[in-house]
């Protein structure tokens, strides 16, 4: 399999399971949301690692202030961006309870497994074997300065809170259909991964 083809799966099989999730377990923009919301935290965090294991590499105290400032920014980010996601539903639906949605979410139970606890566990294992697999095997510590591994979390948390900010204010004037909103939301991650990925960026 050609580099870009296994791209184009890989997009393919993580745009699989929110879809799976609205067809066939019942999930709704709150749940899709939730779980882009993981999986962008845990991309953070593997970016984190990653530059921790350059910066212990090149010892290079530059590199650690870039670092630095680029995870905070992408951690505002994604303070942000939630911080939108936090108001949006209830600005749609006046009923709506986080407490509720967030609870339901890890209590979902399908075939007699509560998947929201199983579900998460694997998204984590999924990423570290991807870390361990796709930069520590190759090196690419070894190769690369820490910008090459932290401007990516900067430029989509800046493009993602954003996004969700023009939501945020369009919802408050205009109801938006949940169908709207999630498939909006999944065409748009899918759209951006195949973009940045297709760079064959690290």
């Amino acid at each position: 399999m050609t580099p870009q083809k296994a791209i184009i799966f890989q997009t393919c099989i993580e745009t699989l399971l929110p879809i799976l999730g609205y067809f066939y377990w019942n999930w709704d923009a709150s749940f899709i949301l939730m779980f882009y919301l993981i999986d962008w935290l845990l991309f953070w965090a593997l970016t984190l690692f990653k530059a921790r294991k350059r910066i212990d590499f090149s010892g290079n105290e530059t590199e650690k202030q870039i670092a630095t400032r680029h995870l905070a920014i992408a951690f505002l980010c994604i303070l942000s961006t939630s911080l939108a996601v936090f108001f949006i539903l209830p600005n749609i639906h006046p009923d709506f309870s986080w407490t509720e949605r967030i609870w339901a979410f890890l209590s979902y139970s399908d075939m007699g497994i509560q998947q929201g606890f199983i579900l998460i566990p694997l998204m984590i294992l999924s990423g570290y074997l991807t870390y361990k697999q796709q930069f520590l095997l190759p090196q690419l510590f070894r190769k690369y300065p820490v910008s090459q591994f932290t401007r990516e979390s900067v430029k989509q948390g800046i493009i993602l809170s954003l996004a969700f900010g023009v939501v945020l204010l369009i919802s408050r004037f205009v109801h938006i259909p949940d169908e709207v909103l999630l498939f909006g939301t999944v065409l748009g991650v899918v759209i951006y991964r195949l973009l940045t990925r297709g760079r064959l960026t690290i």
